[in-house]
């Protein structure tokens, strides 16, 4: 499939522990596999995407940090990206320290709304089939820059926690905002169903939950399965779940998803 321009979206939940990294890495990665060229900007400071995506030997020197930074001159964006453990997979990483940049972002906002949507938008949309912004849990400013950036938003929820349902209702609540009042390129926003376990009652009866409050066409029909792969990835690191172990059911889900997902562009 060609498209006809670069797409980028935020992946957001306001609740952690949701799967939003493994949603990002693996998503991203079956893209990749797809012969798509795939971007993932790392902007929570707990720099995750970043464990799983580079490989260990990598020596980093720009990062998110650098770009966003307004005390120092920026560096080149093309100096801040780097290869993944897939072909065709790259990353904008981060570091811790970008935490501390939260407070002056958020004292210069609104200004500070547009200044990861300026830094990246038009190179990543000129050289990238797709770009996903990895979101800290938070409904503050990282994830307002990514929103003023994205065309779409992808929103993972834990099947078995009703906790994450009001997760979703959060940053859905911001999107449609700034969709509003600030980004005209924002077309959709859809929900993954994680950690899905259907012999369980409680994951059965979120499920049905989050279709009746959020729409069932607002869902992706494929789940991911709960896997203690993805568990073993969290503790590797340098790994998607195609590196790890290819035919799991895992890999499987995410390969559905990646066919699902690129429809959303062939209808667009």
């Amino acid at each position: 499939m060609k498209l006809k321009r670069g797409y980028i979206g935020a992946i957001a939940n306001h609740k952690g522990g949701v799967g939003k990294t493994i949603t990002t890495v693996n998503l991203a990665a079956a893209l990749a596999l797809k012969k798509f060229k795939v971007l993932v900007v790392d902007s929570d400071p707990q720099s995750n995407s970043t464990s799983y995506l580079l490989p260990s030997h990598t020596k980093i020197k720009d990062t998110l940090y650098e770009l966003l930074d307004k005390e120092t001159p920026p560096p080149a964006i093309e100096d801040c990206i780097y290869p993944t453990v897939h072909p065709n997979l790259f990353i904008l990483p981060n570091v811790i320290e970008s935490s501390g940049l939260e407070m002056p972002l958020t004292l210069d906002f609104p200004q500070s709304n547009t200044l990861l949507k300026e830094t990246i938008r038009d190179y990543a949309i000129q050289n990238y089939d797709f770009t996903f912004v990895d979101v800290p849990p938070t409904l503050a400013i990282f994830l307002s820059l990514a929103l003023h950036t994205s065309d779409f938003l992808l929103i993972p929820a834990e099947a078995g926690s009703g906790n994450s349902l009001e997760g979703i209702k959060g940053v859905l609540g911001l999107a449609q905002g700034i969709a509003k009042s600030g980004n005209k390129d924002f077309k959709f926003a859809k929900i993954v169903t994680n950690r899905v376990d259907r012999r369980v009652s409680a994951c059965k009866a979120n499920i049905e939950m989050a279709k009746l409050r959020f729409g069932e066409e607002n869902i992706l029909r494929t789940p991911i399965p709960t896997s203690a792969d993805f568990q073993n990835l969290e503790a590797l690191k340098g790994h998607s779940i195609f590196t790890y172990r290819a035919q799991s059911k895992g890999a499987q889900a995410f390969r559905r998803i990646a066919t699902e997902f690129i429809k959303f562009f062939e209808e667009s």
